[in-house]
């Protein structure tokens, strides 16, 4: 009669009558729920989260591009004032250039102008002497200073 089968099923009784009085049931429903309500939080948080790593990546990626085209300005305006650099300075230069030609010739000239009075100046004294020797053999002395004084006036005219 009391068999192992009887055993078992009055074991079993007793433990479905112990889960309903404790109301484990209810406790395991209430825990899961819990947890699955714990579950569903993470999850939203993680979306949330994830939603705000998009916001941000948007964000920088945007930032990267200004960033990029402000570095494509500044390498075209460095460029530009570079272009505009060289070309001034090789008009400065070529400006330095020209004068320093225009001065070396004005010096030349100079120089040539210089030269030519010097050589003016030469000529006349010498022509001034021979001249004063030739009145001095040819002509008395009255007569050959007021001759000289004469020439010495004109010829300071004439230069």
């Amino acid at each position: 009669m009391f068999n192992a089968e009887f055993f078992v099923a009055i074991s079993f009784i007793i433990f479905v009558g112990l889960i309903l009085i404790l109301r484990l049931p209810r406790r395991i429903l209430n825990v899961l729920d819990e947890r699955s309500l714990n579950i569903q939080k993470e999850l939203e948080q993680a979306r949330s989260l994830r939603e705000e790593a998009q916001i941000i990546l948007a964000k920088e990626k945007k930032k990267l591009e200004e960033a990029d085209v402000e570095i494509v300005n500044l390498l075209k305006n460095a460029e530009e004032h570079t272009k505009i650099f060289k070309a001034n300075a090789e008009k400065s230069l070529s400006e330095d250039i020209e004068r320093k030609k225009k001065q070396s010739e004005l010096k030349i000239k100079q120089v040539e102008s210089d030269a030519i009075k010097e050589v003016k100046l030469k000529a006349t004294e010498l022509s001034l002497e021979i001249a004063k020797a030739y009145i001095k053999q040819n002509f008395d002395s009255k007569m050959s200073s007021k001759i000289f004084e004469e020439s010495i006036k004109d010829l300071k005219k004439n230069l």
